[in-house]
């Protein structure tokens, strides 16, 4: 079985959906497979390695993503793999490759097991609704049904007299691509669980472009054509200057893989900080590069940017936290902006 970039991340896919060994066995004998060669230290995804392997072999994978996509109907990725359209969720850099993971202190863990509160002030929700309404999905053709995928917001900073829209720099980066691109707003479910009627908008090929590389700030700022004034119905996000440390708690709104907007609440801890990036524990989805990283206020403390598993050799990390995560710091892309537009 060749390994592409489609099945790598079908791969992640699935381990992300189905996150456990009892599970994968019921989809894999619902497809007519037999897992026998699965062993019992095995993780998630190098079990999902062995059936899409035995699926292959028994050229089953549609049987098998038809059984899966039964109890995810709404899954894009999965409908996706089952025809030529291709999504590529424009995986982050691994965080091994881009960054220096500080290890997780007995504090961090030891505040992830116990029992926290979680009661919250009821309009705690109602903001962070509103901040979601400036999350977009960034869609880049690139290819016949190929598409590449990601997350970025809109936002202003009150030196700076312009309404931005900020992403990664792994996302978007060559200015080349902007007939190929559009800006997705409204994609989400409503409170009935309908669908929204999204709205796209083209970037401004001839507004400003800032970038900066995957290993300094991973940052690609633009404008939209806002030919009809519609932008000002979706805000924006104020960015300022803000503390984080470790042990503080953020919350995430992202288009994961491409998928309708999500939001990951409580379940995502600072581990640690410098002055150019913050690293967290998350539940994040693959595929949610460019997504604003908020504070317990609804500040925005990163740009998501990288991820990667669990690193070896590590403690084992508590259940439900699924990967390691590193954002860039909000405040240096705000000084970044400031020095843009300065020239």
């Amino acid at each position: 079985m060749t390994w592409t970039k489609k099945l790598l991340q079908l791969n992640d896919v699935l381990s992300d959906l189905v996150p456990d060994k009892d599970g994968i066995i019921k989809y894999a004998k619902a497809s007519g497979l037999k897992p026998q060669s699965i062993g019992p230290g095995s993780n998630v995804t190098d079990i999902w390695n062995t059936i899409l392997n035995e699926a292959d072999k028994s050229s089953k994978i549609d049987t098998l993503l038809k059984s899966v996509l039964d109890a995810y109907p709404d899954n894009l990725y999965l409908k996706s793999a089952l025809t030529s359209q291709e999504i590529d969720f424009s995986a982050s850099p691994d965080i091994d490759d881009t960054a220096d993971w500080q290890d997780v202190s007995d504090e961090t863990l030891e505040l992830l097991t116990m029992e926290q509160s979680t009661l919250l002030p009821v309009n705690f929700l109602a903001k962070g609704v509103l901040k979601s309404k400036s999350v977009g999905k960034v869609e880049l053709k690139i290819g016949n049904n190929r598409y590449s995928v990601g997350t970025g917001f809109l936002f202003k900073i009150k030196e700076v007299d312009a309404l931005f829209f900020i992403t990664n720099y792994h996302v978007i980066n060559d200015k080349k691509d902007i007939e190929r691109t559009r800006i997705i707003f409204d994609y989400e479910l409503d409170v009935d669980d309908h669908s929204v009627p999204s709205r796209s908008f083209k970037i401004d090929p001839d507004g400003p472009w800032y970038s900066s590389g995957i290993r300094e700030y991973d940052t690609t700022i633009f404008q939209l054509i806002d030919e009809a004034d519609r932008l000002a119905e979706y805000g924006w996000i104020e960015l300022k200057e803000v503390e984080i440390t470790a042990n503080d708690f953020v919350n995430i709104i992202q288009h994961p893989k491409g998928e309708m907007k999500q939001i990951s609440l409580y379940h995502n801890i600072v581990t640690h900080t410098d002055d150019r990036v913050v690293q967290y524990l998350t539940d994040t989805l693959k595929g949610s590069s460019g997504s604003p990283v908020f504070n317990s206020d609804w500040e925005v403390v990163a740009l998501h940017h990288s991820g990667g598993g669990s690193k070896p050799g590590e403690p084992k990390l508590p259940e439900g936290i699924k990967s390691r995560n590193e954002g860039i710091f909000i405040n240096k892309i705000i000084q970044f902006v400031k020095e843009n537009c300065k020239m």
